[in-house]
C-alpha cells in the first residue's frame, strides 16, 4: 500500500475550502461558456433570417468597388457587432471573475489592452482567412475546401514555430533563466529523452496572474522550455523537473504533429460540410451564388456546429494523450510523490477541481481529473514491478 500523504487527502477530500471555491468558478465558467455557444450560434441565424447580411453586403460593395475591399468591410463591421455583444461575457470571464476569486493581478486597463490587442490579432487572422476562402471559392469553385483546408494545416505548423518567440510576447514578458543547478537539471533532462531545447526562459507570468504553468512551446530552432514565475518560486526543483518531464513527453511521443495531423483533419471535415452547406442552399436562401459573401453567416454557422460536435472527441483524445504523458514523466524521473504533489499544488493555485460532473469531463475537459492523476501517480509508487504494471494499466 502507498503511505498516506498530502496529495491522498487532498484528492479524497473535495469539500474543503479550495474545493468549494473551485466548483464555484467552474459553474460561472460553464454558464459563460454555454452563453457564448449561444451567441456564436444565433447571431448569424438572426443576421440570415432577418436579411442583415445581404443589407450589410450592399453596403459594403457601395462603399469599396473591389470583391476584396467589400469583404474587408464586411467582416470589420460584422466583427464590431460581434465584439459589442460578446464583451459583457469577455468581461466578466476574463475580468471580474478573475478578480473575484482572487487569480487576476491586473487591473482593468492592463486587462483591457489585452482584450483589445487579442482581438485585433484574431481579426486579422479572421479577414486573411475570409479573404483566401472567397478568392479560392471565385477562382476554384469545386476545389476550394481543399485548398484552404491545405493551407490552414500550413499555418497551423508556422504558428506552432513562430508563437514562443512572436505572438506569446505580445502579451508576456520573458527572459532567459540563469545558469544553476534548475536550468542544468531541464537541459539534461531534455537531452536524455531526445527532445533538445534551445533555452530556458521564465514567463514573466507573475505579473498579471497567481496561476502557475509550464510549457515546452515552439518546435526545431524555436523550441525552447517556458516556466512561469509563479512556478518557480512556489515549487521545488524535483516538482518542476517532473512537470517538465511531462511537457517533453509530448514532443516525445510526437503529440504535437499528432494534434496538427487531427486539427487537420478535423478542417478537411468541417470544410468540406461548408462546401455541401453553401452550394445546397446559398441561392435558396437569396444569394447570388457559392461566391456571394452575404452568405457569409450561413459558412460561420455550419464551422461553428462542425467544432461543437468534434470537440468532445479532440477532448477525449487529448486526455489519452496527457495521460500518457503523465506515465512518461513517472517513468523517466521516478518521482511519483513530486508529481502527485505537483499537480496538487497546481490544481490549488490555478483553482482547478479534483473532479468534475463527467458529462463536463467529457466535453470541455482537455486533461484527465487532477483526483485520477494524483492517484495513478500514488499507484505508480505502490507497484513493486514499475514499468510492467504501469503499461498494463494504460
Amino acid at each position: 500500500m502507498s503511505r498516506p500523504s498530502a496529495s491522498d487527502d487532498a484528492a479524497a477530500a473535495p469539500e474543503t475550502d479550495h474545493q468549494l471555491a473551485a466548483a464555484s468558478l467552474e459553474r460561472h465558467k460553464l454558464a459563460v461558456t454555454a452563453a457564448s455557444i449561444v451567441l456564436s450560434l444565433t447571431a448569424p441565424v438572426l443576421f440570415i433570417l432577418f436579411d442583415g447580411t445581404q443589407a450589410l453586403r450592399d453596403l459594403a460593395e457601395q462603399w469599396s468597388p473591389s470583391p476584396a475591399g467589400a469583404i474587408a468591410l464586411y467582416v470589420i463591421i460584422a466583427a464590431a457587432a460581434l465584439e459589442v455583444a460578446g464583451f459583457p461575457l469577455d468581461f466578466y470571464s476574463g475580468f471580474w471573475l478573475e478578480r473575484r476569486f482572487n487569480l487576476s493581478r491586473t487591473g482593468f486597463r492592463t486587462w483591457l489592452a489585452d482584450h483589445l490587442k487579442a482581438e485585433a490579432l484574431q481579426l486579422a487572422f479572421i479577414l486573411a482567412a475570409v479573404e483566401a476562402v472567397y478568392a479560392a471559392i471565385r477562382a476554384f469553385p469545386g476545389a476550394w475546401w481543399l485548398i484552404i483546408a491545405a493551407g490552414f494545416s500550413l499555418v497551423t505548423v508556422v504558428i506552432a514555430g513562430l508563437a514562443p518567440v512572436l505572438l506569446f510576447r505580445l502579451f508576456f514578458k520573458f527572459e532567459p533563466l540563469g545558469e544553476g543547478e534548475l536550468r542544468q537539471r531541464l537541459v539534461r533532462l531534455s537531452e536524455r529523452v531526445g527532445a533538445r531545447v534551445r533555452g530556458v526562459y521564465v514567463w514573466k507570468l507573475g505579473e498579471k496572474t497567481r496561476r502557475a504553468n509550464a510549457a515546452l512551446a515552439g518546435w526545431g530552432r524555436t523550441r525552447r522550455i517556458l516556466l512561469s514565475d509563479t512556478l518557480i518560486d512556489s515549487y521545488t526543483q524535483d516538482e518542476i523537473e517532473v512537470v517538465m518531464a511531462h511537457e517533453l513527453a509530448h514532443h516525445v511521443h510526437g503529440d504535437i504533429w499528432r494534434a496538427i495531423l487531427l486539427r487537420s483533419a478535423l478542417a478537411f471535415g468541417a470544410l468540406y460540410l461548408v462546401h455541401l452547406g453553401l452550394t445546397q442552399w446559398s441561392e435558396p436562401l437569396g444569394y447570388r451564388s457559392i461566391s456571394d459573401f452575404a452568405n457569409m453567416p450561413l459558412l460561420v454557422l455550419i464551422t461553428a456546429a462542425a467544432s461543437f460536435i468534434a470537440m468532445p472527441l479532440a477532448n477525449a483524445w487529448s486526455r489519452r494523450q496527457e495521460r500518457q504523458a503523465d506515465a512518461f514523466a513517472l517513468n523517466v524521473t521516478g518521482m511519483s510523490d513530486q508529481f502527485a504533489s505537483a499537480i496538487d499544488k497546481l490544481a490549488r493555485q490555478n483553482l482547478s477541481r479534483y473532479r468534475s460532473n463527467r458529462i463536463v469531463e467529457f466535453l470541455f475537459h482537455s486533461h484527465p481529473p487532477v483526483e485520477s492523476r494524483i492517484r495513478f501517480a500514488n499507484g505508480f509508487a505502490a507497484s513493486d514491478q514499475g514499468q510492467g504494471q504501469l503499461s498494463q494499466r494504460l
